[in-house]
């Protein structure tokens, strides 16, 4: 099959899916996208185009989509962003044959009929599929009234191998002691990421007054630092602000703490998993699709602080508990949300549109998702 992706920037995880998407022996993948830098790729073994679309209905890069379309001849388009997806259905207006044009879903949010860009992506009728980042995402569209043979959920997730996770010593550049019992997240912390909520709840609490935390990323969210400078929690609170490769940092942390409000599928999390860390999440979005509650951590309600500390001190007095969870969600990751995994369901949703069966390779894990999905 010949495989279009258009894309924004790609991710190094996403530089890797692409890679070994095109490892196969029946795909042909070809990437147009905005690199913002030199592209990633030898353009022996995945040819690639510079694009950039400034906007849902942008002329000039829907006319470099359209003549690339009509060169390439592609079975399947792949388009990430709404931007994208808009523009690549404008490209293709007309052509015959024309290929299935796949959109791509993240948040967890409905439509809004209300918004006149919706119908020039995610209602329009030559979409042919749209991938969902999670079944929370799915179900949201089908809300939407999408139909539901156009909505796959397709699982992303992380490269566990190119975590390089620190010393437990390190622990000592944000001043905590190597022994300290540590909470932690990686996040960009607006006010949906709920930090407040984690941060309230260790205020509140006096069974947490032995616990550290450390929350690495860019503060959005103003409530967080004030509740950083209260008296009963200041000397045990991190804010040390956004890091290159803060993903790895979690291997620091003895619980990695996702207090959400809203959430579509947490690479973060995964990468937390991935590093043997037990995880806690809310009950929102994709999050409990990723940790099974008392099977590879805990899921509690959102916008519950008790919720969030009781579980804290569960897992702090109980490290048997701790373990068995932590070693629980790295089996999954490594499992279920790897590379080769996710690649395997995208391939699935491509051979889908395509009429064509999924490899005996994937198949499994095509079913696995299908099945979920369906009974979710």
């Amino acid at each position: 099959m010949r495989v279009l992706w258009v894309f924004d920037v790609l991710s190094p995880t996403m530089v890797r899916v692409a890679e070994t998407l095109a490892s196969r022996t029946d795909v042909q993948l070809e990437v147009m996208c905005n690199w913002g830098g030199p592209p990633p790729f030898n353009p022996d073994r995945i040819p690639h185009q510079l694009l950039h679309c400034r906007n849902k209905i942008d002329f000039s890069a829907q006319a470099q989509i359209r003549a690339r379309l009509i060169a390439g001849q592609f079975d399947v388009v792949h388009a990430y962003t709404s931007k994208n997806l808009a523009n690549v259905l404008g490209a293709s207006r007309g052509l015959r044959p024309s290929p299935k044009i796949i959109g791509y879903r993240g948040t967890v949010s409905q439509l809004s009929i209300f918004d006149p860009a919706n119908w020039i992506t995610f209602w329009h009728p030559r979409v042919a599929k749209i991938i969902c980042v999670c079944q929370a995402t799915e179900a949201a569209l089908l809300k939407s009234r999408v139909p539901a043979h156009k909505l796959a959920t397709v699982w992303e997730g992380c490269e566990p191998e190119g975590l390089q996770t620190p010393p437990r010593s390190a622990r000592q550049k944000f001043s905590i002691p190597a022994d300290a019992f540590v909470v932690g997240t990686v996040a960009n912390m607006r006010p949906v990421k709920g930090i407040d909520l984690l941060l309230q709840a260790a205020v509140e609490h006096p069974g947490l007054r032995d616990v550290y935390w450390l929350l690495i990323g860019a503060v959005d969210d103003p409530r967080i630092r004030r509740l950083a400078e209260d008296p009963r929690i200041a000397d045990r609170v991190r804010l040390p602000g956004q890091m290159y490769g803060a993903g790895r940092l979690a291997g620091l942390f003895d619980v990695y703490a996702a207090p959400s409000r809203m959430e579509g599928l947490s690479m973060s999390i995964m990468e937390a998993m991935a590093q043997r860390v037990c995880p806690l999440v809310t009950r929102v979005g994709g999050s409990p699709e990723v940790v099974e509650h008392e099977r590879q951590g805990l899921v509690v309600p959102p916008e519950n602080p008790a919720a969030l500390a009781a579980a804290i001190v569960r897992l702090r007095d109980d490290p048997a508990l701790r373990s068995r969870l932590a070693e629980a969600a790295e089996r999954r990751v490594r499992e279920t949300f790897s590379i080769a995994a996710w690649t395997g369901r995208l391939h699935g949703v491509y051979s889908d549109v395509l009429g064509l069966a999924p490899s005996e390779v994937n198949s499994d894990a095509w079913r696995m998702d299908r099945t979920i999905a369906q009974t979710a």
